[in-house]
């Protein structure tokens, strides 16, 4: 399983193709143009995908994709 590039493609749909490439470094909400609801949404979209929850006591440490890349990787791969 391929987090990152699964991760692009999130993004890509979310945005309506908007987003067709994504560094570690891209911060989701400056880089990208999300705002808090549609950074939200994108969190809850994840989630299902990945079939986790992630709590809001993180939610504030995502803040680029290599962010949530990690945390995915350690959550979805143990």
């Amino acid at each position: 399983m391929n987090i990152q590039k699964d991760l692009l493609e999130i993004l890509s749909d979310y945005t309506d193709g908007k987003v067709t490439t994504a560094k570690a470094d891209d911060v989701l909400t400056a880089d990208f143009g999300l705002n808090s609801f549609e950074l939200f949404d994108l969190v809850c979209i994840i989630e299902e995908k990945y079939d986790i929850s992630i709590p809001d006591r993180v939610l504030p440490t995502l803040v680029t994709v290599g962010d949530l890349v990690a945390y995915l990787e350690k959550e979805v791969n143990g």
